[in-house]
């Protein structure tokens, strides 16, 4: 039977996700062991502060050991079961309805948007969060496996907002207005941000298209948390302004 697009995703994920912990076991064994061995011959166990290096060390790797341990069975899991990784934030249907549809779009070819949100060369393998607009969903894929999923019909507006000095650490992040809540997206070139934005308004009508998003997002952004229902009168006025009402 073909493998659905969450199956697949789920399972590459575990397939890398597996790699990387036990890289780092890998490492944090062989480090553990270096140090071991450099001391090994200025040790003496009989010394209380010898002791106590011995033990956090011994601790470190055990804490280590539950770590990796601990997210291969959750990626394992979530390879077995796809529908475990969603994130809904709006669960008006199951988490296996939600599946189901998600799979079948992307299965009939209906994905609009597909992009990672990190930039590429020609010929690297993408890797890392993932952006996906099919027609029933706005879909974020994280690197760790997890699917965020939020219903078109209860997007606001999205937008690529820029960092700047003194406000906020970020260099570029998609904030995704909606219903619930603002949701973001950081990622590190702010060029390939917009470039996405400007693919997701091919198929979601930049409402604010007039305003330049720079400053907006920042008043959007600090509106939709102190007033949201003067933000939905101003959403909902730019709509009547464009013919979208």
């Amino acid at each position: 039977m073909a493998q659905g697009f969450l199956e697949q995703q789920a399972k590459r994920i575990n397939r890398k996700n597996k790699r990387l912990f036990l890289f780092l076991l890998v490492v944090d064994v062989g480090l553990i062991g270096g140090i071991l061995f450099a001391v090994r011959g200025v040790m003496d166990l009989s010394d209380y502060t010898t002791r106590k290096v011995v033990a956090g060390l011994v601790i470190l790797g055990v804490l280590m050991l539950i770590s990796v341990i601990f997210g291969l069975v959750v990626s394992a899991r979530s390879a077995a079961d796809s529908s475990k990784s969603l994130i809904l934030l709006f669960p008006e249907r199951t988490k296996e309805e939600t599946a189901r549809i998600i799979d079948r779009e992307v299965a009939e070819g209906k994905v609009l948007v597909d992009e990672y949100v990190g930039e590429f060369s020609d010929g690297q393998t993408p890797y890392g969060d993932r952006i996906l607009l099919l027609p029933s969903y706005f879909l974020f894929c994280s690197a760790m496996g997890k699917v965020t999923v939020i219903p078109r019909d209860k997007i606001y507006w999205i937008c690529a907002q820029a960092g700047r000095k003194g406000r906020s650490s970020f260099i570029v992040r998609l904030i995704v207005f909606n219903e619930k809540k603002t949701f973001y997206i950081e990622g590190s070139d702010v060029a390939h941000v917009e470039k996405i934005a400007d693919k997701l308004y091919r198929h979601m009508p930049n409402v604010f298209s007039g305003y330049d998003p720079f400053t907006l997002s920042y008043e959007l952004d600090a509106l939709f948390d102190k007033n949201r229902g003067e933000f939905v009168r101003f959403y909902e006025e730019e709509r009547r302004k464009k013919g979208l009402a």
